[in-house]
């Protein structure tokens, strides 16, 4: 390290270096004394190499305690000030409610949606697969303005998977391939139930924040849609009664009693 800072400075102010002496008794060229300086100045600028020790210690005070997990859901208040509701515990109680039901009924929509989009099969495999994509899409972009607002007005977004499990009031799906008509009522129905729940939200909270209750009505509307999607292919006509038998081993598809078969070939109720 001294050395190196003695050939800086002897560079830095023009002064003509020593050149060095082999172990033969032989000065060192011009040339190769360039290199060694080069070699001693990049070592300069290497900090000191720690112990094992030393290195050990520092990251383990660099440890911190890990953040509770909290309950399901958790909003976490902020205690800066936000537009609305004007400290109003009740209003925010109701509107933090109203946002994160929704947020995780969406959420559980959109796992849904992508599972019955890659499982899909039968004669409606294809429309199916990209109407499933759509709607997981749209509720994709409906979940992220949910939880935007839930943060506007000052509460934390909880979008965790076991939020979702221990909270939503929609059924799970089940697993492994899934029968187009089994789909089409499975959807019917939980289209419907999300669409119920996110209108008693809206009527929740259109007294105490009218922007979340419009949002909730954006929400609202996209889902009747996506239900209407699902209902309108088995929707019966005067020339047509249309009973999905087509589509489910010759037999109607019980759209009416709000039964959705499951991998089994039992019936679930979403």
């Amino acid at each position: 390290m001294k050395n190196a800072r003695f050939l800086s400075a002897m560079l830095l102010l023009g002064a003509p270096l020593p050149l060095p002496v082999l172990a033969n008794g032989t000065p060192t060229a011009p040339s190769a004394m360039k290199a060694l300086s080069r070699i001693d100045l990049a070592q300069a600028d290497q900090p000191t190499a720690k112990s094992t020790d030393d290195v050990r210690g520092s990251s383990q005070t660099k440890t911190t305690s890990a953040q509770p997990v909290g309950a399901f859901p958790t909003n976490e208040m902020t205690t800066l000030p936000v537009i609305g509701l004007d400290g109003d515990a009740d209003a925010i109680k109701k509107d933090v409610a109203a946002l994160q039901q929704t947020l995780t009924e969406l959420q559980q929509l959109q796992l849904q949606t992508k599972q019955a989009h890659w499982n899909a099969s039968g004669t409606l495999y294809y429309p199916l697969h990209l109407l499933l994509q759509e709607h997981y899409e749209g509720l994709s972009k409906y979940a992220d303005t949910i939880a935007e607002r839930l943060l506007a007005v000052g509460a934390s977004a909880d979008g965790r998977a076991n939020t979702i499990v221990k909270t939503s009031g929609v059924p799970e799906i089940p697993g492994g391939f899934l029968d187009d008509a089994q789909i089409l009522v499975w959807f019917t129905n939980a289209y419907k139930r999300v669409g119920e729940e996110v209108n008693a939200a809206i009527k929740a909270t259109e007294q105490v924040d009218p922007t979340t209750s419009n949002l909730l009505q954006e929400v609202e509307h996209g889902v009747a849609k996506y239900q209407w999607q699902m209902r309108a292919q088995l929707q019966r006509t005067k020339t047509d009664p249309n009973t999905g038998w087509d589509l489910n081993d010759n037999k109607p598809v019980d759209l009416q009693g709000q039964q959705a078969p499951n991998a089994s070939g039992s019936s679930t109720k979403p």
